[in-house]
């Protein structure tokens, strides 16, 4: 297990090197972000398990651990593994930045290669801790549609009635086979999400009760959902996160 683990790290080595968007941004101000370079989780920005307590969801099969990761000198890796822990069958790798950073309105990015082939939900969502909804997902993916990004928003409306606007987007290549840059914008008026540094998708929908500051997560599950077949999933496999960068627009 450990030799599949050290190989899993060494492919990561010799991919991380790809092109990557510069740390100052034109317009905006840095005011959050981990480039994943000390070989270990900073505590001090992140949690290794869910804000709502716990290490796992109900009904969930997907146990977050304590030591599900694993780093190279410029990237982290949110290791999913089948290994029970407290009954749950499988083990994997989240960061919540819920006691030490919030943000409403700005610009968040991470840049980040998907676990290879189907079982895993990798994603990178903001989630309010005032009351949930609202929550926007800048990128999901389940893995046995590996070109496919799914975002997403959810929201409650002045009559607590819950509102989603989801959203598919097909990326020309499998994002498991290298490293991509995902962003969102968010504005009192607006959510714009960006792959590559590309527009794909903006919504002005329900922005009125996107009110609150949110915190960020990265995460990793493993899953049987959208069809997924969990006997064909590759195991250990891992997200490998590069950075995650949030700025305010230095513009107001």
């Amino acid at each position: 297990m450990m030799r599949t683990i050290f190989t899993l790290i060494l492919i990561c080595c010799f991919s991380i090197g790809f092109t990557q968007n510069p740390i100052e941004k034109e317009g905006w101000e840095l005011t959050f972000n981990d480039e994943f370079n000390s070989k270990k989780l900073d505590y001090t920005k992140w949690q290794d398990h869910p804000y709502w307590g716990g290490r796992h969801a109900p009904s969930s099969i997907t146990y977050y651990g304590k030591n599900q990761f694993q780093f190279t000198d410029s990237s982290m890796l949110l290791v999913a593994e089948k290994k029970i822990q407290e009954g749950i069958p499988y083990s994997s790798g989240m960061v919540d930045s819920h006691n030490s950073f919030k943000q409403q309105y700005g610009y968040f990015e991470i840049r980040s290669k998907n676990p290879k082939g189907t079982g895993f939900w990798p994603a990178f969502w903001l989630v309010s801790t005032e009351k949930w909804p609202p929550e926007i997902d800048i990128y999901e993916f389940y893995t046995n549609v590996p070109n496919r990004i799914k975002t997403n928003q959810h929201w409650l409306d002045k009559k607590e009635k819950k509102h989603m606007q989801p959203k598919g987007y097909k990326m020309k290549v499998d994002a498991s086979t290298d490293f991509h840059t995902y962003a969102m914008e968010w504005t009192p008026k607006k959510i714009t999400w960006y792959l590559d540094n590309k527009k794909i998708k903006t919504s002005r929908q329900g922005m009125k009760f996107f009110n609150y500051k949110m915190h960020i997560i990265v995460s990793v599950g493993v899953s049987d959902v959208n069809e997924m077949n969990l006997k064909d999933a590759i195991f250990p496999n891992a997200l490998e996160v590069d950075y995650v960068r949030v700025y305010t627009s230095s513009l107001e």
